[in-house]
């Protein structure tokens, strides 16, 4: 009796083990289809960075729709090249999409970097080529701030952002500064104390 248990919890053991090795099979046999999707797209994308944007949803050989991580990569190296008016698209598509929160907040990231550079143009110096482009920035890094507020990175493009183009108040809704110091304490010994 006791080696038929022994033996028994033996194959249920081997059994679960066959099946984490199944699930991880399959997961790599999926993150080398799109590995090789990625390097397929990258090489693609090197050619054609200049000429005009195909029509419709990018589609595998077999004519599925790309997988949401293939389109993203086919959007980061477009917008790498420097074709922002067809990486613009792709990113707002896999915004809308929300497939993936993952691939939706990478897409976010990366379309608020994209404007970022796009406002600076070729310049390296600092200065800044289009106010509008930054605002566009901003409003992606706090639009993924707000549905993943622990994203450092995120937080530091939106901080240089807000140097880049500080946000400033009216002065209309704030009171002056001198009427924020003039503060008066009620006397202690008050009788409308509880």
């Amino acid at each position: 009796m006791k080696r038929a248990s022994i033996h028994l919890i033996f194959a249920a053991v081997a059994l679960c083990c066959a099946g984490v090795a199944a699930y991880d099979g399959v997961r790599l046999r999926h993150a080398q289809h799109v590995n090789e999707a990625v390097a397929a797209v990258a090489a693609e994308t090197a050619k054609t960075a200049g000429k005009a944007a195909a029509t419709g949803a990018p589609r595998d050989e077999q004519g599925r729709r790309e997988d949401g991580q293939v389109r993203l990569a086919r959007a980061i190296a477009l917008s790498n090249a420097g074709a922002y008016d067809r990486a613009g698209p792709l990113f707002e598509d896999l915004i809308r999409d929300g497939q993936s929160g993952e691939v939706a907040r990478a897409a976010l990231f990366d379309l608020g970097n994209m404007y970022l550079r796009e406002s600076m143009g070729d310049s390296r110096s600092g200065t800044v080529r289009s106010a509008a482009m930054i605002e566009e920035a901003k409003a992606r890094y706090r639009t993924l701030l707000r549905a993943a507020p622990d994203d450092w990175d995120a937080r530091y493009n939106l901080e240089r952002a807000l140097w880049l183009a500080p946000e400033m108040h009216s002065t209309a809704e704030s009171p002056e500064v001198k009427s924020q110091h003039n503060v008066k304490v009620s006397d202690p010994q008050s009788k409308d104390l509880p």
